[in-house]
């Protein structure tokens, strides 16, 4: 039976992180090595994770705040031959690698499985919303959907270790900062099948540090990365030319409303410009896309806590 391995970046989560490690000890599928990456942690997390003797692989790490590199460190000490990635404050759902690795014997040809979470916010068992909620679950070429916007999360992913190898790890630059994960999805879809499984196999924690983010810093990151895979596969992103606008007008759009209603009128102007050239570029000028956006909006608005 093949090895998983289940990396776990922390950072000053010793109160989370018995839960999520126990998490991962729970599944039904027993092959695991569990790695916990600490980005200099300052608090008593060595102290917690000793506690669990030579059932976890313990890194220490100089304190970096790039969740990339932490998720790097653990990569690089892996012996998998299929990867996961937990969160220190989120948790597996027992059965979460047990579906995902029937879908890879089910789908030689993928290089990644994915499937639903839900949100939470004290209690694990009392969802919140689902991390799918109002979002496409395509399988095999999934590359043009994903271009349209991510809908898959780290804790909600198992990937072939042969798949990594190829595409290279997470962009560790900090103009990547939380959209890293996005950069990685993509360079598997370009190369590679994705197969999504149905059921719920994480439990996402959701607090105040999870959720307050500003919206046209990242959205200007998720700029960076669509100008990333221009220069990567620029024969792939022709082909997909109507996703490509989309994805842009989407993200130019969302700058544009952030800073708009920050007062900053010049850069929000601007991004709208740019959100308008790409929707004229779409097939019916984007009003399907918008109606799908829309429709979606309500959802997506409904699954977060």
């Amino acid at each position: 039976m093949p090895k998983i391995s289940v990396i776990i970046p922390t950072y000053n989560r010793a109160t989370y992180i018995t839960e999520a490690i126990r998490s991962v000890q729970a599944q039904t599928y027993p092959y695991v090595e569990v790695i916990v990456a600490d980005d200099g942690s300052t608090d008593n997390t060595a102290e917690v994770v000793a506690g669990f003797g030579d059932a976890v692989t313990y890194i220490s790490l100089p304190h970096r705040g790039q969740p990339a590199a932490t998720r790097n460190a653990g990569l690089r000490v892996t012996k998998g031959e299929f990867i996961a990635f937990l969160d220190s404050d989120d948790l597996f759902l027992p059965n979460k690698l047990m579906l995902q690795l029937a879908a890879f014997e089910a789908h030689p040809e993928a290089g990644l499985v994915y499937s639903n979470g839900h949100f939470f916010r004290n209690d694990p068992t009392q969802p919140t919303g689902y991390v799918l909620d109002g979002l496409p679950t395509p399988s095999g070429d999934v590359f043009p959907e994903l271009l349209r916007g991510n809908f898959m999360a780290p804790p909600t992913v198992l990937i072939r270790r042969s798949c990594l190898e190829a595409v290279g790890m997470f962009d560790e630059r900090p103009d990547f900062f939380a959209v890293e994960d996005y950069d990685l999805w993509l360079r598997i879809a370009a190369r590679f099948f994705v197969i999504y499984a149905p059921g719920d196999v994480a439990a996402v924690r959701r607090h105040q540090q999870s959720i307050s983010r500003d919206v046209a810093t990242l959205r200007r990151r998720v700029l960076q990365v669509l100008a990333k895979m221009d220069t990567l596969y620029p024969h792939l992103m022709r082909h997909h030319r109507a996703a490509r606008h989309e994805a842009y007008a989407r993200n130019h759009g969302a700058v544009a409303m952030a800073q708009l209603q920050q007062g900053h009128i010049v850069p929000g102007l601007l991004h709208g410009l740019q959100a308008l050239t790409h929707t004229l570029q779409m097939p019916g000028l984007g009003v399907d896309a918008f109606v799908a956006w829309w429709q979606r909006r309500d959802k997506r608005q409904g699954a977060q806590p």
